[in-house]
């Protein structure tokens, strides 16, 4: 126990220093700000007496269930993403590793304690994001107190038992087919379910009401076609919701997540000759000659920066992976089918519309990871750079440079996806290059702006910059400034197309306001990057000081 009590007394003993109670500030003010979008948004459809009324006529009896599973589904998601993205990196690469494995302490004991701290994980992020949900449901329908204190049971049931299993999984690969292919695999899972699980939870809270309504009454009228665990933790809400305890449906769970738990205690055993496996299956993913690095400071930072993507393998397939799931958004038309289907608006500004959502969305998901390179990432460098002969303008114009080539990325990919699979013509995709280069030069202005703030970016007594909690904060921050940034854009579009909807026109008559168009974009990108780059350099410098 003495790991857990460690981890206890480290969470408690927070509020008694300015980093620890920065930490636990923006930690509860992160996931209270998701709590109340899923309260808020829960409320707005179950308020709906045509909703309400719809899944009671096609699902009679069994409504509350599929809207009780519905409510639990984001657990089982964020156990995928936490067993696949970040205890996956706990299990083999943490820095306590060396410490656990070199201690009097039973064998499998630091897996278990990965394992513990990814279950409190799971249950603080399910609460966020299920709990709100779970309570309007029962509220709505009258249930005794016993529901609710069979919610923790639902939500751990839905997800312990799914960390349990890929943990183990995991350690029986590394331990018995570990390499240099098995690395690249976890490094595509990892990035995968990074990415999917942001996308999941953006389209969540991006998507109008009325479509997340069709989800919920989708899944409240078929409530036998989800997973067994989500499928079988709602049966047993429901029945405590009649008063009623369902003793097979609570039996069946506990046999799960035992289940669960000894597989995961029998591969415990074999964690430590994994990590070794794993420490020894390490190297640059590609070789080549030494050369000489430049003398300039901001050509030398910038090739450290594309350097560190380079020579690891779950950069590199986070951005293959990447590139899949903005095709796939493309595709399926996330989040603009009532563009492309509204049939006032011409079809070269249809498509225009479109691309420019999907690259605002792609942007918006590998915003916080590159602004990340201006000083969050770069923690074990920091002593160098507070002690380098250099300008801090001059390190940071260098990381500037690598993230606006990296930020190039979405915007081709989303040009390409909108010219096969929507079928853009020419002169349309020309014209949102043209945009899409201003927006990228405004997302560097809002990047650097929350990149570099002192605040949240204060290298803590020992130089470092501190990665806890507070980088939470900075992502909320991240996308609400660039938001902000977006909405004069956004306000433009909705001008536009309420014009054309009380004067239909052609796309040729359009055509000569294009550049006036484009001279906005740039102006507006002008303002916001300027002003940003500016504040980030006034900012990198009061970082780089010594305290």
């Amino acid at each position: 126990m003495g790991l857990l009590q460690a981890d206890l007394r480290a969470l408690a003993n927070l509020p008694s220093t300015p980093a620890g109670r920065r930490i636990a500030i923006s930690t509860v003010t992160g996931l209270a700000l998701l709590g109340m979008m899923s309260w808020w948004g829960c409320r707005e459809m179950l308020t709906r007496p045509e909703l309400l009324q719809m899944m009671q006529d096609r699902s009679p009896g069994n409504s509350l269930r599929g809207m009780l599973g519905f409510a639990l589904m984001p657990c089982s998601v964020t156990a995928t993403w936490l067993g696949l993205a970040i205890a996956q990196r706990q299990l083999f690469e943490s820095q306590e590793l060396v410490l656990w494995l070199s201690a009097p302490i039973p064998r499998g004991r630091a897996a278990v304690q990965v394992l513990l701290r990814a279950c409190f994980l799971s249950l603080m992020w399910g609460t966020a994001l299920a709990a709100p949900m779970l309570v309007v449901v029962l509220r709505n329908a009258d249930a005794p107190a016993t529901a609710y204190l069979l919610m923790p049971v639902a939500m751990l049931a839905c997800a312990v038992p799914v960390i349990a299993t890929l943990l183990a999984a995991q350690i029986l690969l590394v331990r018995f087919l570990a390499g240099r292919w098995l690395r690249l695999l976890f490094a595509l899972l990892s990035a995968l379910a990074s990415v999917a699980f942001s996308t999941w939870l953006l389209i969540g809270l991006f998507t109008p009401g009325g479509e997340r309504a069709a989800e919920l009454a989708a899944a409240a009228t078929t409530p036998g076609q989800l997973p067994w665990l989500l499928d079988t933790a709602a049966e047993l809400l429901t029945n405590a919701a009649h008063n009623t305890l369902h003793g097979s449906a609570f039996f069946q769970l506990l046999a799960w997540v035992a289940a669960a738990l000894l597989l995961f205690a029998a591969t415990s055993l074999l964690h430590a000759r994994a990590v070794e496996k794993h420490q020894l299956s390490e190297g640059p993913l590609f070789l080549r000659r030494k050369t000489a690095w430049p003398s300039r400071i901001s050509s030398a930072i910038r090739r450290k920066e594309f350097a560190q993507v380079l020579q690891q393998p779950a950069a590199l397939i986070s951005f293959l992976g990447f590139a899949f799931l903005v095709i796939t958004l493309v595709r399926e038309q996330v989040l603009v089918g009532g563009i492309l289907g509204n049939w006032r608006l011409p079809r070269e500004v249809a498509h225009l519309g479109a691309m420019l959502m999907h690259w605002w969305l792609a942007v918006l998901l590998v915003l916080y990871a590159h602004m990340g390179r201006l000083a969050m990432w770069d923690g074990a460098q920091w002593s160098l750079y507070m002690s380098a002969p250099a300008r801090p303008a001059a390190i940071l114009w260098g990381k500037l440079q690598a993230i606006a080539l990296f930020l190039l990325w979405p915007l081709l990919l989303v040009g390409a996806a909108g010219s096969q699979i929507l079928g853009a013509s020419p002169f349309t995709l020309l014209l949102f290059a043209a945009i899409a280069l201003a927006g990228t030069v405004t997302a560097l202005g809002v990047l650097t702006i929350v990149g570099t703030s002192p605040r949240l970016m204060r290298p803590d007594d020992g130089g470092q910059i501190v990665q806890g909690s507070r980088s939470f904060l900075a992502a909320m921050l991240l996308v609400i400034v660039f938001e902000l940034a977006s909405a004069p854009a956004v306000q433009g579009w909705w001008w536009l197309a309420e014009y054309l909807r009380r004067r239909p026109m052609r796309g040729e008559e359009l055509l000569p306001y294009a550049p006036w168009v484009v001279a906005a974009a740039w102006l507006l990108a002008l303002a916001v990057g300027g002003i940003g780059i500016g504040i980030g350099v006034r900012n990198y410098g009061r970082l780089s000081r010594p305290r």
